[in-house]
Parts: structure tokens; sequence; C-alpha cells
């Protein structure tokens, strides 16, 4: 998947999950919280990354952060369909 498609999904991935997490009847356990903050900072810092280090393999850091921002976004989901669960 070329790059500017790769940034396109990882932007709407954010959307989706803004869009999850302020939804009336989002109630997150503290773990799987935790967990989303976690994966989102990583990828918030790969990006930088890959924008302040030309040296940076941009295929790689962009293929990384997408696959930690869908297993946040799967999360927030899971969490959302089993809140009961968690509690």
């Amino acid at each position: 998947m070329p790059e500017k498609e790769k940034v396109i999904k990882i932007k709407g991935l954010s959307d989706e999950i803004v869009r999850k997490v302020l939804h009336d009847g989002y109630t997150p356990d503290a773990s799987s919280l935790k967990n989303v903050v976690e994966l989102l900072s990583r990828s918030v810092y790969d990006l930088s990354e890959m924008y302040l280090n030309d040296q940076c393999n941009h295929e790689e850091t962009l293929k990384g952060t997408l696959a930690k921002m869908k297993i946040a976004c799967n999360s927030i989901e899971n969490n959302q369909k089993n809140p009961a669960k968690y509690m």
C-alpha cells in the first residue's frame, strides 16, 4: 500500500476512534483505556520521529503506526460491545 494511502487510513482510524470515544455510551475500563492511550502515544511518537528524522524508514513507520491504530480502534470497539465484562 502506498504511503499516502496508509496516511489516509491512519487519519480515518483516528476519526473513528474520536467518534467512538465521544459516544455517550462509552465507558472504558482502566486497563483498556491505558492500552489505547499507550498505542496512540506510540503512534504520535512514531509519526513525529518520521517527520523529524530523514533517515527513518517511512514505509515501516507507517506500517507500524497503522497496526497500532487498528489495535486501538479494535480495543475501543470490543470495550463497547462488552462493557459489563469489565465492570
